[in-house]
């Protein structure tokens, strides 16, 4: 399965709206429906270089429902862009994902070999079939009230106190920096489980540590490994299984 980005079209746009959780009740209501192609709309027109992508409908839904101001809906939204961004940044060489797939291959190499050669026998070697997951965090994989479940518990375990200042592109964090700043050094404790993990084991690479959600994916196959491997013919197979 495939995604694709449009720059700001407004058709696109427009189209993965009404395909995005329709069969909730919430987004029988057009005003609804409006709020999403609004805030869909908002961000393509400010983020010129990624603009409106298939995927990104499915990251706000839950913003809009959770969240009755439109403006604030919104802001969530772009914050968890910033997040999530480079998953996004696709070319005809390579996907915003080619990082979080390569770690995932190298993951069930070492943890299932048997079904990792067997995956390369389909065609799947290099986890495409993986892609929609990390795209949308789960979201076409689970019912929307799980979603949020996993959302929140990759969000915990991940914590980093910094993690906003990180994404602010300027501010007084930014000017404090330059100015020679030092933050204080925060105890472990204010950092959620794997990060303090990472912290510990000093594995952050240039990339940053392997995201949680590649550990979820590398689990999914290994739970589902014996029916992958007796039922699997194809690409098709593995994403039905």
């Amino acid at each position: 399965t495939t995604m694709s980005c449009h720059g700001d079209n407004n058709i696109y746009t427009g189209l993965d709206v009404l395909r995005t959780d329709r069969s909730m009740v919430f987004y029988e209501k057009k005003e609804n429906l409006s709020k999403l192609w609004d805030i869909l709309a908002v961000y393509a027109w400010i983020d010129k270089e990624v603009g409106y992508c298939q995927g990104m409908s499915d990251l706000c839904s839950p913003m809009i429902v959770l969240l009755n101001d439109e403006a604030d809906a919104f802001w969530c939204f772009e914050r968890l862009m910033r997040r999530l961004r480079g998953n996004f940044r696709c070319t005809q060489q390579s996907v915003g994902v080619e990082n979080q797939l390569q770690h995932l291959a190298s993951i069930i190499q070492v943890l299932d070999p048997k079904l990792h050669d067997h995956l390369e026998t389909l065609g799947g070697g290099d986890y495409l079939f993986a892609f929609r997951m990390f795209m949308v965090l789960f979201r076409r994989e689970l019912s929307f009230g799980d979603s949020l479940y996993l959302w929140e518990m990759m969000w915990a375990l991940e914590y980093d106190p910094d993690m906003f200042s990180t994404y602010e592109e300027s501010g007084p964090a930014t000017d404090r920096s330059a100015q020679g700043y030092k933050p204080r050094v925060k105890s472990t404790r204010q950092f959620g489980k794997y990060e303090r993990a990472n912290m510990k084991s000093a594995t952050n690479g240039v990339d940053g540590p392997v995201p949680i959600s590649v550990f979820l994916v590398a689990s999914v196959l290994k739970e589902n490994s014996q029916k992958l491997l007796q039922e699997a013919r194809g690409l098709d197979d593995i994403i039905r299984v």
